[in-house]
C-alpha cells in the first residue's frame, strides 16, 4: 500500500531541514507526497519574498514533490493570527488530500511560528472516528531548537528514520536551493551540520545514517 504524505511546516525550507531525507525516501518507495508551507517565509527578515518563493519550487524540483502550496500568513507573526484560521487552511487540504502520514513541526523549537504550527497541526488532525490520519511525526529544526531556554522540558525523540547516503545528498542539493538561508560552519544552518546530525541521529539507532522524529500519534 503506497502512503500519502503531508508534510505542514512553517516556512519554505523548513520541510527540506526537518525531514527533507525522509521525503526523498518516500517519494522514491512510491509514495504521493504534498508540501503545505504556511507563511510568506521570509518577510520578518526583510528578504525578498518572490526569491524565496523560487528556491522554495526549485527545491520542490530537487526533491521531486509535485503536489505542494504555499499560503500567505506573515512570517514570524503567526500568533498575530487567528488559530482557527491557520487550522481552517491546513483542514482544506486535508479533505483535498486525506494524507494517512504527517509530518510537521515539534513544540519545541523556540521560533513562534514552529510552535502554533504544531498546535494548528494536531487540532487539525484530532484522531475523531472519521479520521484518515494514522501516523503523525514532528521534528525539531536547526537554529532554532538550539536556542530553547535551557528550563524547557523537551522530551526525547522516539522515531528514527534510517535514511542512505543518496537520501542525504538529495536534502542537501535541496537545502543548498536555499542559498539566502544557508550559512557557514558552524553555523547550525549548514551542509556541515546537516550531515553530522544525519551522523549522530543514526549513531541513536544503530544505522550509518538517521532522521529522527518525536511520535505525536501511531493508530494501528
Amino acid at each position: 500500500m503506497k502512503n500519502k504524505v503531508l508534510v505542514v511546516v512553517a516556512h519554505a525550507d523548513d520541510e527540506v531541514l526537518g525531514c527533507g531525507a525522509t521525503i526523498n525516501k518516500h517519494i522514491n518507495c512510491g509514495d504521493e507526497v504534498f508540501i503545505l508551507v504556511l507563511t510568506d517565509s521570509t518577510s520578518a527578515q526583510g528578504k525578498d519574498v518572490e526569491n524565496r518563493h523560487q528556491e522554495f519550487l526549485k527545491a520542490m524540483n530537487i526533491l521531486g514533490v509535485e503536489s505542494f502550496k504555499k499560503l500567505d500568513f506573515k512570517d514570524n507573526r503567526l500568533d498575530g493570527h487567528e488559530l482557527i484560521d491557520i487550522i481552517q487552511k491546513i483542514e482544506s487540504v486535508k479533505k483535498e488530500f486525506c494524507p494517512n502520514i504527517v509530518y510537521t513541526h515539534s513544540s519545541n523549537d523556540l521560533n513562534i511560528d514552529h510552535q502554533i504550527t504544531n498546535k494548528a497541526v494536531l487540532t487539525a488532525f484530532r484522531a475523531l472516528p472519521e479520521n484518515l490520519t494514522t501516523h503523525i511525526f514532528s521534528f525539531d529544526i536547526p537554529s532554532s531548537i538550539e536556542f530553547q531556554s535551557s528550563q524547557y522540558q523537551q522530551t526525547r525523540k522516539n522515531y528514527f528514520n534510517s535514511i542512505d547516503s543518496e537520501d542525504l545528498k538529495i536534502k542537501i542539493k535541496a537545502m543548498c536551493a536555499y542559498e539566502s538561508e544557508l550559512h557557514a560552519f558552524p553555523h547550525p544552518r549548514s551542509i556541515e551540520n546537516l550531515e553530522i546530525l544525519a551522523k549522530t541521529e543514526g549513531t541513536k539507532c544503530g544505522k550509518l545514517l538517521a532522521e529522527s522524529f518525536y511520535i505525536e500519534r501511531i493508530i494501528n
